[in-house]
């Protein structure tokens, strides 16, 4: 559940000043925003996925939905509303100076009025909510916690407004970076902070810290787990990737450490290429990443082959 983008990126020398006409380098049109994202990703893993959200009725709209289909993403529950504009994001990277973002939310700042099927959500197992929707994040958790759904939440950097006291005892599995730790709960990544944290919640917090690997701890429990080295090509939606895998490997295993390593290897194969879904993988391939490093994931892998999705 969250947002669906078409991603714009370019590689320029340098930012552009005010009318300054800079040429890019190398650029890239691509599918993305963090729930499609995730979405795909969970699909290209062999997990039964659906998505919530809105798209325009444009010929992004047209194009996403088309994309989402052909990988077996169910798109029943996306709005296509009519005299909207599809979403966009666009990003200016340059080596120099840093990134530039622009984004366009279109038919993505309706999701807090998105009508949620409860016929459709009643079929659902795991609830992941990609973004900081303060409504829809509310009124979906209402929901999954009366169906007994497991609940995962990754808010993202535009989460301000959300208040996450009012829910986060009913969340189950809580995705951040150090950014969002310090913006939304005034936490730095040290164990003891993270460990007190994860206390004040039944479920396990997940760090996303890059190219430092990421942590996750019940607050008894706690994991670290470095990246896996891989020739970096685009970083964009690798924290997507992440999660997808993490909640993948979780929901079978029940095992963290199991958990992290399984979305490290699926981020670090997404990184591989450009553009945020180009690059994802399928769940052999990630299975050999683990394999050349003895991960055994054994425990996941013959829950496919039982047919559980």
């Amino acid at each position: 559940m969250g947002r669906i983008n078409i991603d714009i990126v370019m590689n320029v020398d340098k930012l552009p000043k005010a009318n300054e006409h800079v040429f890019s380098q190398q650029s890239s049109f691509t599918f993305g925003g963090s729930a499609a994202n995730f979405a795909t990703q969970a699909a290209r893993l062999g997990v039964k996925t659906g998505l919530i959200s809105c798209v325009g009725d444009d010929l992004y709209g047209e194009l996403i939905l088309k994309n989402l289909n052909d990988i077996g993403v169910d798109t029943k529950s996306i709005l296509v509303l009519d005299k909207q504009p599809t979403g966009l994001f666009f990003l200016a990277h340059s080596t120099e100076e840093g990134d530039a973002v622009y984004a366009e939310l279109g038919a993505n700042k309706f999701l807090e009025k998105h009508i949620l099927d409860e016929d459709y959500l009643a079929r659902v197992r795991t609830l992941h909510i990609s973004g900081g929707f303060p409504m829809l994040i509310s009124r979906a958790i209402d929901h999954a916690t009366a169906e007994g759904m497991i609940v995962s939440v990754d808010p993202g950097r535009a989460a301000a407004d959300v208040d996450f006291s009012k829910f986060l005892k009913r969340v189950d599995l809580l995705f951040l970076n150090h950014i969002e730790l310090k913006k939304y709960f005034g936490i730095e990544p040290t164990e003891k902070g993270l460990r007190e944290f994860a206390k004040t919640f039944p479920g396990i917090l997940i760090v996303k810290r890059g190219e430092k690997g990421s942590i996750a701890t019940d607050g008894f429990e706690y994991v670290s787990s470095p990246i896996f080295e891989v020739p970096v090509v685009d970083t964009l939606g690798a924290g997507d990737s992440f999660a997808a895998g993490f909640v993948t490997a979780w929901t079978r295993s029940e095992n963290i450490e199991q958990a992290l390593n399984f979305a490290n290897a699926t981020a670090s194969l997404t990184i591989m290429h450009q553009g945020a879904q180009n690059g994802q993988p399928d769940l052999q391939s990630v299975a050999r990443v683990l394999g050349k490093h003895d991960i055994n994931i054994h425990s996941i892998l013959k829950t496919f082959r039982s047919g559980k999705r």
